[in-house]
C-alpha cells in the first residue's frame, strides 16, 4: 500500500480526533484504531460492512472493513472470515493486498504483494492496533453502479477454516452495471456480499435456515439485515408483492448482501380460498413485483399460513416451503419468546418461520444469529441448504426441513 501521509498531516488528524471536533473528510486516527470519516458533518462515519476506499487519491482502491462502532479492523479475520492485514486491507491467502483500478470495462479487480499479517484472532471493537491505511484521499460514500470487469481472486467466506480458497472474496464478482467513466477515483464504495452461489457451505456441518415472511417492513428488515451482515449470515425472505415496489431498496439490499427473496404471494391471500386463475395471479403477479423490485426472479414460494389444498398444489409451480420451528412471533411479539423457541428445538436441517414485521423479532435476531453460530450452525438459504443436504427442489412439491 502506498503511504503519503506526512508527520504535520498525521499529528493534526490524532489531535482532531484527542479534541473530538467535527472531522473533515477522510481517515482519522482515534483511540488507537483507524476510523473514516464520510463526509464533513462530523457525525457520518463508514461502518458495518466492507468499502473500497481509495485513500491516497491514485486511482487505486484497497478493501477495508469497518465494524459497527466505524472501527477499521485490521491484522485480523473479519466477522466474514476474511483476513486483512496491519494496515486495514483485504489480503488474499497468498498474502496480497486486493485492489481495484479503473479499467476500460469499468472496474477491474487485481492484487499487488502486501504482508501475510492476519493472526487468525477476530478483533471485537477497534481493530487494536495505531497502524492503517496512511491515505490523504477524502473520498465519499459512492453510490453508482459497479462495472462489468472481470473479477478477480480473492478467499471464499469458509467459517470452518482460516485459509479459503481462491475464487471470491468481499466483492464477488463485479456486477452487470455500464463502465465506470467517472472521473472521481477518490470514492468510497459499498462492497457487495458474494452471490450465494459462491459462497463455501460445509455439508458435513450443520446448517439452519433462517426465514422471514411479510416483508419488505424497511425498520426491522434493516435491522435484521443488519444484525445478518454483522455475522455473515444468509437468510430467506418471502416477500410480499405489492409491497415490494414502495421499498425497493431494501428488496435491493437483501439481494445485494447475498440472501434469497421468496414470493409469498402478491397480496398475501389464503390461497386455499381461491381459485386457480386467482392462485396463478397471486402467484405470478407476485413474482413479477418482486423482481421489477430487487432485479432477481424468486425460485421459491411460501404460502400465506402454510395454507393448501389440492387446487393451491396443483397451481403453484414452484417448490412450496413450510417450516420446522414456528416461532409464532406474529402472535406474542416476544423477543424473548422468539429466541427460546429457536433455541430450545433448533437441530441440524431446519427451517425457522419469523415475520419481519415486528422489533421484537429483529431484536430476537440479534441474539439468535451469534449463538447460532457459537453452537456450529451454518446460517444458510434455503436453496443453499437443498443443495448442501443432496435435494432438487421440485415444483408442486411442499419442504418442511432438509434432514
Amino acid at each position: 500500500m502506498r503511504r503519503f501521509w506526512t508527520a504535520a498531516v498525521l499529528a493534526a488528524a490524532m489531535a482532531c480526533a484527542m479534541a473530538g471536533s467535527a472531522y473533515a473528510k477522510g481517515w482519522v486516527a482515534d483511540n488507537g484504531g483507524w476510523r473514516y470519516m464520510n463526509d464533513d458533518s462530523g457525525t457520518s462515519w463508514l461502518s458495518g460492512g466492507w468499502y473500497w476506499l481509495d485513500g491516497d487519491n491514485n486511482g487505486v482502491s484497497e478493501c477495508y472493513y469497518f465494524n459497527t462502532d466505524g472501527y477499521m479492523l485490521a491484522n485480523t479475520v473479519t466477522p466474514d472470515n476474511y483476513r486483512v492485514n496491519a494496515d486495514g486491507a483485504w489480503i488474499d491467502d497468498a498474502g496480497n493486498v486486493q485492489i481495484r483500478t479503473a479499467g476500460p470495462l469499468g472496474y477491474t479487480q487485481t492484487s499487488q504483494t502486501g504482508p501475510l499479517t492476519g493472526n487468525g484472532q477476530q478483533t471485537q471493537g477497534q481493530p487494536g492496533t495505531p497502524q492503517g491505511p496512511l491515505g490523504t484521499g477524502t473520498p465519499s460514500l459512492g453510490t453508482g453502479p459497479m462495472g462489468n470487469g472481470p473479477s478477480g481472486s480473492g478467499p471464499a467466506a469458509d467459517s470452518g477454516t482460516q485459509t479459503p480458497s481462491p475464487g471470491f472474496g468481499p466483492l464477488g464478482p463485479l456486477g452487470p452495471g455500464p463502465a465506470n467513466t467517472s472521473e472521481d477515483q477518490g470514492s468510497a464504495e459499498v462492497v457487495e456480499e458474494p452471490p450465494a452461489a459462491g459462497r463455501v457451505i460445509d455439508p458435513n456441518r450443520p446448517m439452519v435456515a433462517l426465514t422471514y415472511d411479510d416483508g419488505p417492513q424497511t425498520g426491522a428488515g434493516n435491522r435484521i439485515l443488519d444484525t445478518l451482515a454483522q455475522y455473515g449470515a444468509k437468510a430467506t425472505f418471502f416477500l410480499v408483492g405489492d409491497r415490494c415496489a414502495s421499498r425497493a431498496s431494501e428488496v435491493q439490499r437483501m439481494v445485494a448482501e447475498g440472501h434469497e427473496v421468496g414470493n409469498h404471494t402478491y397480496q398475501h391471500k389464503y390461497l386455499q380460498k381461491l381459485g386457480a386463475e386467482q392462485i396463478r395471479y397471486q402467484i405470478d403477479q407476485g413474482s413479477a413485483a418482486i423482481a421489477a423490485a430487487g432485479g432477481v426472479a424468486p425460485a421459491l414460494v411460501r404460502l400465506p399460513g402454510g395454507n393448501k389444498n389440492s387446487t393451491v398444489l396443483a397451481n403453484v409451480n414452484y417448490p412450496m416451503i413450510q417450516w420446522s420451528i414456528d416461532t409464532r412471533d406474529w402472535e406474542h411479539k416476544n423477543a424473548q419468546k422468539t429466541i427460546d423457541e429457536v433455541l430450545s428445538k433448533v437441530r441440524d436441517g431446519d427451517i425457522v418461520l419469523m415475520h419481519e414485521l415486528y422489533d421484537a423479532t429483529a431484536t430476537a435476531t440479534e441474539t439468535i444469529v451469534p449463538e447460532l453460530i457459537a453452537r456450529g450452525y451454518q446460517l444458510v438459504t434455503v436453496s443453499e441448504m437443498a443443495q448442501a443436504k443432496g435435494v432438487q427442489l421440485q415444483p408442486g412439491q411442499l419442504y418442511y426441513n432438509f434432514r
